[in-house]
């Protein structure tokens, strides 16, 4: 390729780069957005052009970065992997791994039950939300994952099972503690019932019952 045929492509790499940030950016905004809204409206009376003019985005942009309103707030399961990654893997440091798997659920209630989120996950239990069911490898369920593996390799959590089984489990019991919460509108401490729920869920799997 010649002087020129190089330059071309450099400056093609370039304008895609440009193009995804701005794509990136645009779709940040509408997500931040949707979230300013969500605090001083039910989710049911905010509409897509509610959030393009909070945004100030077209409907167009809109619609090139998500498929539908709720999608946008979906978009939370990776602000939530990405700050269980950045925030809670660095604080999961107890040599105990059943020290270690309370605390990823203690981190997990005060996450859910922060006031300026209380709206979103209300919204987000439903039946239709797909990303319940993200695979194993993704964000917070692969570190929740790799805590239980820690306690299998150690031989503090019965091997009858694998890691990605228990974590199942365990998510799947907690979820519906959560749901329970929002049902009753928030009105009980969910760091201190989560507790409560976590010990009594991990008894089965715990190779000492005085953990």
């Amino acid at each position: 390729m010649g002087k020129n045929g190089e330059e071309a492509s450099d400056m093609e790499h370039l304008q895609k780069t440009a193009r995804q940030i701005q794509a990136e950016q645009t779709k940040l905004q509408i997500f931040e957005a949707a979230m300013r809204l969500l605090e001083v409206q039910d989710f049911e009376t905010i509409t897509v052009r509610d959030i393009v003019q909070e945004a100030h985005v077209s409907v167009g942009s809109f619609y090139n970065a998500y498929p539908s309103k709720l999608d946008v707030f979906y978009e939370t399961y990776q602000v939530a992997d990405n700050y269980f990654e950045q925030r809670v893997r660095p604080q999961l440091t107890e040599e105990d791994a059943v020290e270690r798997i309370r605390h990823f659920f203690r981190e997990y209630a005060v996450y859910n039950s922060d006031i300026s989120l209380f709206a979103l996950t209300k919204v987000l239990y439903n039946s239709d939300n797909a990303c319940f069911h993200r695979e194993n490898g993704s964000g917070m369920v692969q570190l929740l994952t790799e805590c239980i593996q820690y306690g299998l390799d150690r031989g503090e959590l019965a091997s009858g099972h694998t890691a990605e089984e228990i974590e199942n489990f365990l998510m799947v019991c907690i979820r519906g503690l959560v749901y329970d919460w929002c049902i009753c509108d928030g009105g009980y401490d969910l760091k201190e019932k989560m507790k409560m729920y976590v010990d009594a869920l991990l008894m089965p799997f715990c190779t000492d019952p005085r953990q």
